[in-house]
């Protein structure tokens, strides 16, 4: 029970969906003392968000849910573009294993089985309180705390301070209006609506087997499969069809009728959307952020909502630690804005890019569309990798725009001790700053990172088998993929923040203290 006057948390997260337990998770385990504030007292019971990316399950597997969920997940299928004639014009995979985050490229998922393991790890966390059914209705700041006006489910109403909220409260958050916060259009407005189905399985095998993306001007369409007998359809309304805020079954079942009949399944939800894009225009009001929905919305095409809104928790979380343990200034946490605000704008920028392939109405635009396309492809349909349409970091704390800095550092499976069986490198390693060296470091260069490296709190990780110092670890990795990135990108170690991005590398061995050096004095302690 919340109590009148309690004690100042470290942060207050205003919504317990997945963006908001995520971040829960993340802040608990770091020992932070939190409260979670959600108006709803259940886990909504239907489908709304259905894919996941590598990115996330790194997160899922930090929190200690990523086994949970793979009863609840399944690879995701190519992708095919479907042309007018019907026949492809583009095709999206994620290319042959070994992976480079460990985890496949892309899931389909089953959101409420997902929000149901984050719930449980929250509930775990002795630092973390959750109060279902209370709902925040006041929210402002004095130049310590956030201050919450919360009303619990007797309707009784109750004070709280945290050094800190987060509003991850939706698309209509009611904490971005009250801080003044305002978003700006990216300009795709569409109304679809999104059909999830559960299909008799004597009946799985008569749809596709893969995703597809149907670009037929008369009424574009997506298919996508999901884990068990879960598929769902997407739908383009048309103009008499879109102020709709419901289609009754029977239209549903119109639009259905080209792959299923009533008897061949039932409707799990269906619901019309307006398919928009916004990001906010400052994620941050002193000690109130906004992450997930709060922030940014795009429309579904690379399905990179909910995943957008996870890497929104796992950038702020550690900048919340350090900034809270006082390890870092409070200005760290604009960097938070200054490199979420343009990532999600990039990704919009492709999905805008894929959406008006598939949203062409016109059939003569679109048939040049289809004839451009595979041109493009020197007459061939070929793969492209699903995964690098996404774009890394290019603002904020990285040590410079250019490549590999800004991306995801990769995961492979490794172990220290040799008479172990390999595992995914994030679980031999302390959570924090990582230094990964290519070669064995000789004394000179380790006496160079005494200090710089104790600064940061950093593990310095080698995966030379010929390194055998004290205060390094060393990693025999079972598949090369580190290996093979060292090579890729030419240089001699990797300073990885602790969301697992590359802050920056070092060409040379002699470059590599000096990189060191220069993210402490970029954090504000060197």
């Amino acid at each position: 029970m919340l109590q009148q006057n309690p004690e100042p948390v470290d942060v207050a997260v205003i919504g317990f969906g997945p963006v908001g337990a995520t971040l829960a998770a993340l802040l608990g385990q770091r020992g932070l003392r939190v409260a979670v504030f959600d108006k709803s007292q259940q886990i909504y019971p239907l489908p709304r968000a259905f894919a996941l990316d590598h990115e996330a399950l790194r997160v899922f597997q930090e929190i200690g849910i990523a086994g949970a969920l793979a009863p609840h997940m399944t690879p995701y299928r190519p992708t095919i573009y479907q042309g007018c004639d019907g026949e492809p014009i583009q095709h999206f995979d994620m290319g042959p294993s070994p992976y480079p985050l460990a985890w496949a490229p892309s899931y389909t998922f089953n959101q409420p089985a997902l929000e149901a393991s984050l719930r449980e790890a929250v509930g775990q966390l002795p630092t973390v309180s959750v109060h279902l059914g209370h709902e925040v209705l006041q929210l402002g700041q004095s130049p310590d705390h956030a201050l919450l006006g919360v009303r619990r489910p007797d309707g009784t109403e109750v004070q709280l301070r945290a050094r800190y909220a987060v509003g991850c409260d939706g698309g209509t958050s009611p904490t971005r209006k009250q801080m003044g916060l305002t978003l700006r259009s990216l300009d795709f407005d569409e109304p679809w609506i999104v059909i999830d189905m559960h299909v008799d399985e004597d009946k799985l095998h008569r749809l596709p087997a893969t995703n597809v993306q149907y670009c037929h001007p008369a009424r574009p369409c997506t298919y996508v499969v999901g884990p068990g007998t879960h598929r769902r359809w997407e739908f383009l309304l048309l103009a008499d069809e879109a102020e709709q805020r419901e289609m009754p079954p029977e239209s549903i079942w119109k639009l259905l009728a080209p792959w299923l009949t009533p008897a061949d399944a039932r409707i799990w939800r269906a619901a019309t959307y307006r398919f928009h894009a916004v990001v906010a225009e400052q994620w941050r009001n002193a000690r109130v952020l906004l992450a997930g929905d709060s922030a940014h919305q795009m429309p579904p095409f690379l399905a990179q909502g909910m995943c957008q809104g996870l890497r929104d928790a796992v950038n702020l979380a550690w900048k919340l630690q350090w900034v809270l343990e006082e390890r870092a200034p409070e200005n760290l946490l604009d960097s938070y804005g200054d490199e979420r605000g343009p990532q999600v704008e990039d990704v919009t920028a492709t999905v805008k890019r894929l959406g008006q392939i598939i949203c062409e109405r016109d059939p003569v635009r679109a048939a040049e569309r289809d004839q451009r396309l595979r041109e493009q492809q020197g007459g061939q349909v070929r793969m492209q990798l699903r995964q690098s349409l996404l774009p890394g970091v290019h603002h904020g704390l990285i040590d410079c725009d250019e490549l590999p800095a800004g991306t995801p550092f990769p995961q492979p499976m490794g172990s220290i001790d040799p008479d172990a069986a390999p595992r995914m490198m994030d679980d031999l390693l302390p959570r924090g700053f990582l230094l990964v060296l290519r070669h064995a470091p000789d004394a000179g260069t380790l006496q160079a990172l005494r200090n710089p490296v104790a600064a940061l709190g950093a593990q310095v990780l080698c995966i030379d088998a010929a390194a055998a110092a004290h205060g390094v670890a060393v990693m025999a990795e079972a598949d090369g993929i580190l290996s093979a990135w060292f090579g890729r990108h030419r240089c001699e170690a990797a300073l990885v923040r602790p969301d697992h991005l590359v802050y920056g590398v070092a060409r040379t061995r002699g470059d590599i203290g000096e990189l060191v050096r220069r993210a402490g004095t970029r954090l504000g302690i060197g």
